[in-house]
């Protein structure tokens, strides 16, 4: 037992050093690197010139830690950093935090001193300190305050599984000093680009030029023949590789992207996998964050959620479903929320403010988990067309908030849905830089008339949206006011 007020020096240092074992190497070790760099990694990296704590923030296994070494990878190689003046804790690491009174400044004083040979308040240059699993951390916001606020030459970034916690810390004690980035599971035009790795290039032009920069144009104009045109452009371009990307979506609709599934061939390995990371959430997330000593009730609550992934579902009918009474449903719904388990979409009622909270659709937020969970991730779940229909919904509401995110990342996301009294249904409704958009899924070989119809009766009821788009297998093409692209194009651009 360390004696109060005596700081264990080399244990400390030992402990440093083997997390950083660039210091004497030079190098990242490659065995905690991935080469590939999904689309996240670049716009983190544009934001550590940015003073302001980044906080790294989303569910568990979505390639946060891995991301952070391939941040400190490029820091190095790129010479923007002395290997030396790069720091990785990590806080779920027993050892170093063990019996320390003040472990981050214990850490970063043992640091500063005995590896740079500094002050920490008075740096020769700047240093970059990358805090992972942050929340292990007590009171980590307001300590990491108490260092912002002395105005040291410290870049700090700092992430953690258990996200509402990351998130709530972040909002109660760094206002103004924090800069967030949500990071999910790989979005489908990352694993395209990995798997189709020497197509990569041309896949990443094609979705960031014209499909990213004329869905944009459209929103700002509202033209669909430009649109329409940019999607056409878009698609002779990948054409020759269309047969791929298909490929590639089938196997994304069953397992999703979880990174380290990336390279999994085995579906039942994927499975496994992706259960394991759902436990976690649940009984280490939701039991240590929000004191819920239920985990079994949440674990069947995910069961029934799998089961109506997609479908409007009522508290009520859950509660008798599970024995459980209206509230706790409603805040055991909150807890699989904030863990990014379950995605909620509300009933559109002519206004994005006056929806009705209770008459609600709800994801399961990753198809992957919801698969596993149904134990869909099979060979035989190709053939399944009905299955997959309702699994190229769920990617398309996934991607479609995350497009809105980042079109404007700000501003908290929301979905909606649209029914009429005759029965037509609009499957997914947002706003995009100030345009409402619908949005209806038809994933299947052919498409006529009828599939048009709720589209246009959506148009027809609310004048104030001049077009929606309808998310196909493989038809393209403008009808009306309806704009039909191919799900696995439509993807490329979010």
């Amino acid at each position: 037992m360390v004696k109060a007020n005596e700081v264990p020096v080399d244990r400390i240092r030992r402990a440093l050093a083997n997390q950083n074992t660039w210091w004497t190497t030079g190098k990242v070790p490659a065995a905690l690197l991935h080469p590939y760099r999904r689309r996240d990694f670049y716009p983190l990296m544009d934001k550590l010139s940015d003073e302001r704590i980044l906080v790294i923030a989303g569910p568990r296994r979505a390639g946060k830690t891995t991301t952070m070494f391939q941040m400190i990878d490029e820091l190095i190689s790129s010479g923007k950093a002395e290997p030396k003046r790069v720091l990785y804790v990590s806080f779920d690491y027993p050892y170093l935090l063990s019996d320390l009174e003040h472990p981050f400044e214990d850490v970063l004083r043992v640091y500063t001193e005995t590896v740079l040979k500094e002050s920490v308040d008075n740096l020769a240059k700047r240093i970059y300190v990358f805090l992972d699993e942050v929340y292990s951390l007590p009171e980590w916001g307001r300590i990491l305050k108490g260092h912002f606020d002395r105005k040291t030459r410290t870049k700090m970034i700092v992430s953690g599984s258990s996200s509402p916690e990351i998130i709530a810390e972040a909002a109660r004690a760094l206002v103004g000093r924090v800069e967030k980035h949500l990071m999910l599971q790989m979005k489908f035009v990352d694993v395209v680009c990995h798997n189709l790795s020497k197509d990569a290039n041309e896949i990443k032009d094609v979705s960031l030029g014209p499909l990213r920069t004329g869905f944009e144009a459209f929103l700002d104009r509202g033209n669909l023949r430009k649109l329409s045109g940019a999607y056409s452009d878009a698609f002779n371009a990948l054409a020759h590789l269309e047969d791929e990307i298909q490929g590639q979506l089938l196997e994304y609709l069953i397992k999703d992207g979880y990174p380290e599934n990336l390279d999994v061939s085995d579906l039942s390995k994927c499975a496994q996998s992706i259960i394991t990371a759902v436990d976690l959430s649940i009984y280490k997330d939701v039991m240590r964050v929000f004191k819920n000593r239920e985990p079994q009730k949440i674990e069947k609550l995910m069961t029934v959620l799998s089961q109506s992934s997609g479908n409007v579902v009522a508290s009520n009918t859950l509660a008798d479903t599970l024995g459980l009474n209206f509230r706790t449903i409603e805040r055991y719904l909150s807890h699989l929320e904030a863990v990014y388990l379950v995605s909620v979409s509300y009933a559109y009622s002519g206004s994005l403010y006056k929806s009705l909270p209770r008459a609600r659709k709800i994801y399961v937020a990753n198809v992957g988990v919801r698969n596993a969970i149904m134990g869909l991730i099979n060979e035989r779940m190709v053939e399944n067309s009905v299955e997959l229909g309702r699994c190229a919904e769920a990617v398309a509401h996934d991607h479609i908030k995350r497009l809105a995110f980042c079109l404007e990342p700000t501003r908290e996301p929301r979905t909606y849905y649209w029914r009429d009294r005759a029965g037509n249904e609009v499957d997914i409704i947002t706003e995009l830089r100030g345009k409402r958009v619908p949005f209806d899924v038809r994933y299947r070989e052919t498409i006529d008339k009828k599939d048009t119809k709720a589209l246009n009766a959506f148009l027809d009821e609310n004048p104030g949206c001049r077009c929606g788009v309808l998310l196909t297998k493989r038809r393209f093409g403008v009808d009306g006011r309806v704009v039909m692209i191919p799900l696995w194009l439509f993807l490329l651009t979010c």
